[in-house]
């Protein structure tokens, strides 16, 4: 059966090679170089496996530092600090995108940005992408967000949506030699896919291919898996600086686009028009992309800026007799027939990478950070041997039992045992205790604990332990905040790579996205605000008269993000401004109004309850005030007499 298979695959092979002789040089001069770029990044992916397998406890440890020989014993008693404190780390906060117009008449639209850009955000895949990625860059030192255009997903009026992924650095493969990805010329995405899936994608059958690279999904025995492959993606500079993309599995070509991010419509080969049905209007079936750099409009487009577009523009043609000269009418006029002629505006390309990095602590001429788990990893192998040598120590160790010559005790498990001896085998009846003592492994282990927190800038106050250097609620929170501080570089590369992250969206909203996307996000004041993501709105038409797209805004993250996901901090926050008076005088309703308006936007439960009661109360109070208003009799000054 693999005989045949095997014979069938070398046909396949050849008549490819024969058919599309091009394509199949690119195949093997992107293998090659795949090849080439992995091995120069196997030290890289060592040191990956490494930390992984410290995060996941392994039980292997180091041997003797002055010698090559590997450790010949496991570890017995794993205290697993590298996952502690990678985790102690974790922040579940995703930070909000905060646009920044370069314009100034671009200062609405940018706030139109940020509410779009927020609704997206708060889909559940981002919530489970940050979660991965608060843990995968730690242990690795770095992790990508990959980022795609989706033509099957998307709303039932929107053909198409964005798609973020999350790819771990052991399925990236940069050029080697380069450490900036923006830098490179090329760059690999290897990932792991049914054959099924590839043939729904691509639309090519790759039943007969094998698996090629098995550990990009962490398999440690590296088996391969009949029902899978490895889809290598190959994202390239092309000669004009924009992105292209050639994909394959195996021998199999699966895509080869020269422009990958310029716009691809099918064309009948044989008569040239677009496809809209399995079957041209002209009979044929086979059609092939074509790049498209201009997009006719069909109807007027009314920009941000006031700009209005117009679908056709209207022209006079001169009327021409059959000689070429133009004809006139009975009163000598030139004729002229009026022609409209469709407008067409160009499409929008990124021209960038579509690969987000977020490092962990930046290195030196390297393209990922230091990773936690490597700066801890000596201490983490000391607690590990000496966690193994304690439980040693106390399991290996008893007691022994000295009874006098002649007297013999019974050993069972019942708890009460009667026993018959006289005044003088008393005395001689003893336990000696041959435990051995562990206080100085229990200090080393310890000190190598608090070496590896101190590595990494963590407290015992910001793992949430008891601190007994805090001696006070000002002290605890001074402890806090100088752990924080420790991490703030951390927390920047985070709000720096989701900054990356929310540019790339919108570039490729601006290149894609048709149909108008509908969106609804929160304003200031907590009302539900509702718009509509219109990527033609963003024309504008430059002093020579061209079109082009406004993309020239500045991407950042906003810094209360984090407090305003922080439910339980925000509800504390509006406490004290009760407290403080900033609502009003204490117990006042028009101040217990505010307080619970404040708390409703918070999410408070049963907020809603004492707000509408509060409200019911004033009014009561106001058409009492008024009825007391209209019972009160009105003092008339009298005619004629001085007040």
């Amino acid at each position: 059966m693999g005989i045949m298979k095997g014979i069938k695959k070398m046909i396949n092979n050849i008549a490819q090679a024969i058919k599309e002789p091009e394509q199949n040089k690119d195949l093997i001069k992107w293998k090659n170089k795949l090849i080439d770029a992995k091995s120069s990044y196997e030290e890289e992916t060592s040191r990956m496996n490494i930390s992984e397998a410290q995060y996941n406890g392994t039980r292997e440890v180091k041997g003797n530092a002055n010698s090559n020989k590997a450790a010949t014993k496991l570890a017995n008693n794993v205290r697993n600090i590298t996952y502690e404190l990678i985790e102690s780390q974790v922040d579940s906060s995703i930070p909000a995108p905060k646009v920044t117009a370069v314009h100034e008449e671009d200062k609405e639209v940018a706030r139109m940005l940020e509410n779009f850009l927020t609704n997206i955000i708060k889909r559940s895949e981002y919530t489970e992408l940050n979660d991965l990625n608060e843990r995968m860059t730690p242990i690795m030192g770095g992790d990508f967000f990959h980022v795609e255009w989706d033509t099957k997903k998307g709303r039932h009026c929107n053909l198409g949506d964005i798609s973020v992924s999350e790819r771990s650095p052991k399925q990236i493969i940069p050029q080697p030699g380069v450490t900036d990805i923006d830098k490179m010329d090329y760059i690999f995405i290897l990932v792991s896919q049914t054959k099924d899936f590839v043939k729904r994608k691509f639309g090519v059958d790759v039943s007969l291919a094998n698996e090629q690279f098995p550990e990009i999904r962490d398999d440690k025995k590296n088996r391969l898996t009949s029902d899978l492959v490895t889809v290598n993606m190959c994202y390239y500079r092309n000669k004009e600086g924009g992105i292209g993309l050639f994909i394959w599995c195996d021998d199999y070509i699966l895509e080869d686009l020269e422009d990958y991010q310029a716009r691809q419509l099918e064309h009948c080969t044989k008569c040239g028009e677009i496809k809209s049905s399995d079957v041209c209007q002209c009979g044929s079936k086979t059609f092939k992309k074509q790049k498209e750099d201009m997009e006719p409009i069909f109807e007027d487009i009314a920009t941000f800026d006031g700009t209005v577009i117009n679908a056709y523009q209207k022209s006079d043609i001169p009327v021409l007799d059959e000689s070429g000269n133009q004809i006139t009418d009975e009163n000598g006029n030139l004729m002229f027939e009026n022609s409209a002629e469709q407008t067409k505006i160009p499409f929008y390309k990124p021209n960038t990478f579509p690969l987000v990095l977020r490092k962990n602590v930046s290195r030196s001429n390297k393209l990922l950070g230091f990773s936690d788990a490597e700066v801890i990893q000596d201490q983490q192998d000391t607690i590990k041997k000496l966690g193994s040598k304690i439980n040693e120590k106390v399991l290996s160790g008893g007691s022994i039992l000295t009874l006098p010559e002649g007297l013999n005790i019974k050993l069972t498990d019942e708890e009460l045992k009667i026993v018959r001896v006289n005044s003088s085998q008393y005395n001689q009846i003893k336990a000696i205790n041959l435990q051995v003592d562990v206080s100085t492994d229990r200090v080393i282990l310890n000190d190598n604990y608090e070496a590896a927190k101190s590595n990494l800038g963590i407290t015992d106050a910001f793992q949430g332990k008891y601190d007994p250097s805090a001696t006070s609620g000002t002290a605890k929170n001074l402890s806090i905040n100088q752990a924080a501080g420790r991490l703030e570089s951390k927390r920047t590369m985070k709000n720096a790579a989701y900054a990356k992250l929310y540019r790339l969206i919108f570039e490729f909203y601006l290149a894609y996205a048709d149909q108008k996307v509908h969106y609804s996000s929160k304003g200031l004041d907590g009302e539900e605000i509702f718009g509509e993501f219109d990527r033609y709105k963003f024309i504008k038409i430059d002093a020579s008269g061209e079109m082009y797209f406004n993309d020239e805004f500045e991407f950042g993250t906003d810094p209360t993000s984090s407090i305003m996901s922080n439910r339980q901090s925000m509800w504390n926050q509006n406490d004290m401004k009760l407290q403080s008076g900033a609502f009003g005088p204490l117990g006042d309703d028009r101040t217990n109004f505010l307080y619970w308006s404040n708390m409703e936007d918070s999410n408070y439960p049963n907020a809603g309850k004492m707000k509408k009661q509060f409200a019911e109360r004033i009014q009561q109070a106001q058409q009492a005030t008024a009825q007391q208003a209209q019972l009160t009799p009105q003092t008339q000054p009298k005619q004629g007499v001085a007040q």
